[in-house]
């Protein structure tokens, strides 16, 4: 199972990466959403995806492993247990389940090295060190108030600071200010009249977004990619500056000249080719000669890392493809 903060995807493989059940539901990250609903949409997935596997899957798994976004969550009892309560619900085989950290999972989506750096931006933003295939060390992951920038949610958030600003001066707008206030107040306009200033409409525009969850905001990242592609000043700043937030988290978990492979994942990167491409230029100065690679189905990795668990041989290299070839959605996810 891969669990973000955005959505949840459960995958039921044989030892020799044959996909036999798959199912889908919303984000389980337990800082993000609490722990029952966390539970309940890890249950809904994995519990749907062993039902599409067929009558006898439960008591034929031989091992599991949850990558879950906010796993530091577990180090409380409570929520460990809280979790494991609403998978027995449905049937899964919890004394056969492994947690793993989202970015444990998601480096392995990308390389079958043991040793490396992950990067993913997607709703959040973390870079990790992943030695033996687990976390060493980390950077950046500090949620969406404090932290995690350059993901969707700080990309939307610089975009709704862009719109405000230029709402306010009452001239035209850009191309990914009228996109944005477009998304956020469509149909409004601003009110002639000396009573109905210009930042009278930035205010509307903000108090609509303050009604909503703040990690809404994530939502807004694409519109600056396809304001990129328009030449608009304010998306590529955005961009750059996304880019260098993601760059410099990556050169804090590594050292100096150091080869191992750095692995790129979430919706940000797998999604947005401006990012990518800024990104891999910046990257470029500190990382040369180190292997990049991106990210293929991480619901994939995580049924090959239980595999590796029930005793498949880690060097087989094309058993790792199989495992993490991409489908269909795993790169318009922002996870």
């Amino acid at each position: 199972m891969d669990a973000g903060g955005t959505s949840t995807r459960a995958l039921v493989a044989t030892l020799t990466g044959a996909r036999v059940g798959w199912a889908r539901a919303g984000g389980a990250n337990p800082n993000t959403h609490g722990t029952a609903r966390a539970g309940r949409e890890l249950a809904r997935a994995v519990g749907a995806a062993l039902d599409r596997a067929g009558p006898h899957a439960r008591e034929d798994v031989a091992a599991g492993v949850i990558g879950l976004a906010g796993v530091s969550a577990l180090r409380d009892d409570q929520v460990r247990e809280g979790l494991l309560e609403e998978l027995l619900l449905v049937g899964a085989p919890a004394d056969r389940l492994a947690f793993a950290g989202d970015d444990e999972v998601a480096f392995a989506a990308g390389t079958p090295e043991p040793d490396g750096t992950v990067l993913i931006a997607g709703t959040g933003a973390i870079a990790t060190r992943i030695e033996g295939r687990r976390r060493s060390r980390s950077a950046d992951g500090m949620g969406w108030l404090i932290g995690d920038e350059g993901s969707a949610f700080w990309i939307g958030h610089q975009a709704a600071r862009e719109t405000a600003r230029q709402l306010s001066r009452g001239t035209a707008l850009s191309p990914l200010a009228r996109m944005v206030a477009k998304r956020v107040i469509p149909g409004r306009r601003p009110v002639e009249g000396h009573e109905h200033l210009p930042e009278e409409h930035a205010r509307a525009f903000a108090r609509t977004l303050t009604e909503q969850p703040p990690i809404g905001l994530a939502a807004l990242a694409p519109l600056v990619s396809e304001a990129f592609a328009l030449g608009d000043e304010a998306a590529e700043v955005i961009v750059n500056a996304a880019a260098g937030h993601l760059a410099h988290s990556v050169h804090q978990v590594r050292t100096p000249g150091e080869r191992r492979p750095v692995v790129l994942a979430g919706g940000v990167l797998l999604g947005s080719a401006p990012v990518h491409e800024a990104l891999t230029r910046k990257l470029a100065l500190g990382t040369a000669g180190s292997p990049l690679s991106t990210a293929g189905c991480t619901a994939g990795a995580a049924a090959w890392l239980a595999a590796l668990e029930a005793g498949v041989p880690a060097d087989d290299t094309h058993l790792h493809a199989v495992f993490t070839a991409p489908t269909r959605g795993d790169r318009s996810d922002a996870a």
